[in-house]
């Protein structure tokens, strides 16, 4: 970026704390004479704009952020990485949740059967390293994993943005 474009874009983001007399739409018609009077409405000139807030640009993965939810299955997908939780399982994704351009992934992981009763101590659980393939249209995201040291696959699953998802934890 050229710095006469950076000076014009500082320029412009500082504008609006330059000004004192100003309302959300622009000066009020009456900031002139320094009067004010009740009932009045500031109106703006043709030529002028009025200023407006601009919101930041999200990605593709700032929409995915949230809960998705379905049978047997919850996911919490967070900026930089996402928790899974299954019926009888727990499992992470140990990445940012990028898409590709037809909103296909293929993401890294673990897997953690969980089992039921109370967890000894000292037993540490068994943790697989698990590859999350799949794709979303922004509001269904249907996805299976590879446990990559055993090869063997789970799902498919399917899950729905906002949905709480149903969990049966293992009795």
């Amino acid at each position: 970026m050229g710095l006469r474009k950076l000076f014009l874009l500082a320029a412009t983001a500082l504008l609006p704390f330059a000004c004192t007399d100003t309302s959300p739409t622009g000066p009020s018609p009456s900031s002139a004479t320094g009067v004010r009077t009740a009932g009045t409405t500031a109106v703006v000139p043709a030529h002028e704009s009025a200023p407006r807030a601009l919101s930041p640009r999200q990605s593709a993965r700032d929409g995915m952020i949230g809960t998705w939810g379905g049978q047997h299955v919850r996911i919490t997908i967070g900026s930089a990485s996402s928790i899974l939780v299954y019926d009888c399982a727990h499992g992470t994704i140990d990445q940012a949740f990028n898409l590709d351009p037809a909103g296909r992934f293929d993401l890294v992981g673990t897997l953690v059967n969980e089992a039921p009763g109370p967890i000894r101590e000292g037993q540490l659980p068994v943790t697989h390293r698990a590859l999350y393939t799949g794709s979303t249209d922004g509001t269904t995201l249907t996805f299976s994993l590879t446990l990559t040291d055993t090869g063997q696959v789970l799902g498919p699953f399917t899950v729905i943005f906002g949905a709480p998802g149903r969990v049966l934890k293992c009795l």
